[in-house]
């Protein structure tokens, strides 16, 4: 059940300002076209200014006033980040009860805090340790002499196998694979042997992985997600890879084995990064970009290969006119066919 609050009492809690009735009752959050009446709605994207001329909501979170739309407003200089809170706010987290429940096996040699909350079905392997506060939801595996720091979350159906790291406040969604075997394999004749994949993973403080994504262990020593990294669903993290602080990474990306990513990096959806690369910290790299070079500079990237987006630009308008190119070309070459036969004629 959510909570409610008074607009002035969120406009503190956010640490922002109001505009309206300070007393005002508000019940929930709600999108500009689906909230009623007691909700607070929100503005984060310019371009839906216009349907906020049409919500039923009382109140709407955004940055500045809008003119014309009477309402209430909880006003912040950073909505989106304001949007978490107040969420957060209306709508806290489920209280877990903490504890051991029936059906979880709990290996005798394994630490598990008092505070933590293991559901059935979890299995947690012999050597690990389970610190204060993590919640372990149903069909977890974790393996021998895997360490989960405080107040981690992990949702089912995770897999986090021996001689793994995790830090404080880490979140992995529905089937995250930490620690799987690195795609490692020597050609010999005409067969491939797998090469042994010994090391392990370390993830850092208040990681996010979203779901299905898979983490190789390294060969020899950690593949390492750094600390505030957050990982959308289906990412593909290959062994040894290095990601470094605060750095955002979109759907269906891959990075191949040994490749090192600064911090602050932001990757869009389906980017491939080849082995063995260096991206530089505060480096963007748009939507299916291929990376098969290192990138150190800061700046904006796209294309496949990768260039900086100003010249793959400037390449894509220049593609989108090769039809009418050739068109000109096959003319001017049946022109220069003629004049060639006028000639012929004139001899």
């Amino acid at each position: 059940m959510s909570n409610s609050f008074s607009l002035e009492q969120l406009a503190k809690e956010i640490g922002g300002t109001f505009k309206g009735d300070a007393s005002l009752i508000l019940k929930g959050v709600a999108p500009l076209e689906k909230a009623r009446s007691g909700d607070l709605t929100f503005l984060t994207n310019p371009r839906y200014i216009s349907a906020s001329t049409h919500t039923q909501a009382s109140a709407i979170l955004t940055d500045k006033e809008l003119l014309g739309v009477e309402k209430s407003f909880l006003l912040s200089k950073n909505p989106y980040a304001a949007l978490a809170k107040v969420i957060g706010l209306f709508y806290p987290p489920l209280k877990h009860q903490t504890g051991i429940r029936s059906g979880a096996v709990i290996d005798l040699r394994a630490k598990v805090h008092e505070t933590a909350s293991i559901a059935s079905g979890v299995f947690v392997s012999a050597g690990a340790n389970i610190g204060p506060g993590v919640i372990l939801y149903p069909g977890v595996f974790i393996g021998e002499n895997t360490s989960i720091g405080d107040d981690c979350i992990i949702y089912s159906n995770v897999s986090i196998r021996e001689n793994c790291v995790l830090g404080n406040r880490v979140i992995l969604q529905p089937g995250v694979v930490v620690g799987s075997d690195g795609f490692g394999f020597a050609k010999e004749g005409q067969e491939y042997r797998k090469i042994p994949q010994v090391g392990n993973v370390i993830i850092e403080d208040d990681v996010e992985l979203g779901a299905n994504v898979c983490v190789d262990r390294a060969v020899l020593g950690s593949t390492v997600i750094g600390k505030g990294t957050k990982l959308d669903n289906l990412i593909q993290v290959g062994h040894n890879v290095v990601i470094g602080a605060n750095t955002v990474i979109a759907a269906q990306t891959g990075i191949s084995g040994s490749t090192q990513v600064g911090s602050n990096v932001i990757m869009g959806g389906q980017v491939g990064l080849a082995g063995h690369l260096k991206i530089g910290d505060f480096v963007t790299l748009a939507t299916r970009t291929g990376v098969m070079e290192d990138i150190l500079e800061k700046g904006v990237y796209w294309g496949s290969p990768s260039l900086k987006i100003s010249d793959e630009m400037k390449n894509v308008a220049i593609y989108r006119q090769l039809p009418e190119l050739i068109k000109r070309v096959r003319l001017l070459e049946k022109e220069l066919e003629k004049i060639q036969n006028v000639k012929k004629d004139e001899k």
